[in-house]
């Protein structure tokens, strides 16, 4: 019950107004009570956060920013006398990422929104290249030939939104027709493409594109709204593989698709490098009277490299840190072991 009362305090304590001890609590044991004051009235997640989600930001498994995170886990177990180590598991191939920069240079200038995809290959200074579209093809022998002209360019390989506005906006503010026609052109064009790609090799599709001499395959995994995309891994080892922002886009699939020569610039500074060790890091209050019964907590430290890593799961790294704080402050000495894992 302590432990659900500290998640619970923990919740509550940056967002809620602070509720006074008698209006919430109903019980007079004093353990509890101080669990309570010490998460709602000292808490450190705010400053713990910053410090992860900030300063640390991405943790992608096999890059710095997961062993910058394992050693600040490390440095604050210590800082609070708490028993912790990292415990390896495993490999993962290892990324180095710099900076990344695309701009349309044709038919006109334009930085455009993007991001590399994880652990996928640089382009080793930066590239040009036209912009592609896939087109439509009747046989797999069509396709076979249009591969053969893709050498030195960029393949747009997924299909575009016609509007990159939240399904809210129209659903809310346009007729009932409206939405369903947007609906049936979208659901078509997607059709078409799962097609198109389809004929390219389906699930092989990028490699075919790069075996041919592609320099980069670009993609946009919109969420539906607010400007978001879903940014994931690579499939390509020589090509770069980058995620567009849906409006940027859709410039470049109707500027390609209207014969409008799109050409772009990509500097994108990545390496994929010899396997790198992964970890856990545990953290352990000893138990006084049965030390080999176990409460466990526990949230994955690692996330994906496109974000700070907040909501997954940065979150919940930072409840188990302040658990483990106020336990070892309020109740050094439990009955059973308590230990967190912050697993990779």
């Amino acid at each position: 019950m302590w432990l659900t009362l500290i998640l619970t305090a923990l919740a509550l304590t940056t967002f809620a107004p602070r509720p006074t001890v008698a209006q919430t609590l109903r019980t007079d044991d004093p353990i509890i009570r101080q669990i309570w004051d010490e998460g709602m009235e000292r808490s450190q997640t705010e400053a713990l956060a910053q410090a992860l989600m900030d300063s640390i930001g991405p943790r992608l498994s096999g890059t710095e920013g997961f062993y910058s995170a394992v050693q600040w886990l490390e440095d604050r177990y210590a800082e609070w006398g708490i028993q912790a180590e990292r415990q390896q598991y495993g490999t993962w191939r290892g990324w180095d990422r710099g900076i990344l920069h695309i701009d349309l240079i044709a038919p006109r200038v334009r930085s455009l929104e993007a991001t590399i995809l994880a652990w996928s290959p640089g382009t080793d200074g930066p590239v040009e290249g036209e912009v592609v579209a896939i087109p439509a093809f009747n046989t797999r022998a069509e396709a076979n030939t249009w591969l053969s002209t893709v050498r030195g360019k960029i393949v747009l390989t997924s299909p575009p939104q016609l509007t990159c506005r939240e399904p809210q906006a129209f659903e809310r503010l346009a007729t009932e027709e409206t939405v369903e026609r947007l609906r049936q052109r979208q659901n078509a064009l997607d059709q078409s493409w799962r097609q198109q790609v389809g004929a390219l090799g389906g699930g092989n599709a990028l490699h075919r594109l790069e075996e041919a001499g592609a320099v980069a395959v670009l993609s946009s995994r919109w969420s539906g709204g607010w400007g978001v995309n879903k940014v994931f891994s690579a499939g390509t080892e020589s090509a770069v593989a980058i995620d567009v922002s849906c409006e940027d886009y859709g410039l470049l699939t109707r500027l390609a698709e209207n014969d409008q020569a799109p050409r772009l610039r990509i500097n994108a500074e990545a390496a994929v490098t010899d396997e790198r060790p992964m970890y856990n890091v545990i953290g352990e209050i000893r138990g006084t009277e049965l030390p080999n019964e176990y409460v466990l907590l526990g949230a994955h430290l690692d996330s994906w490299h496109a974000a700070s890593g907040a909501t997954d799961n940065g979150t919940g790294t930072i409840m188990m840190l302040e658990a483990m704080r106020i336990l070892k402050k309020v109740y050094p000495n439990p009955k059973r072991t308590i230990l967190v894992g912050h697993w990779g």
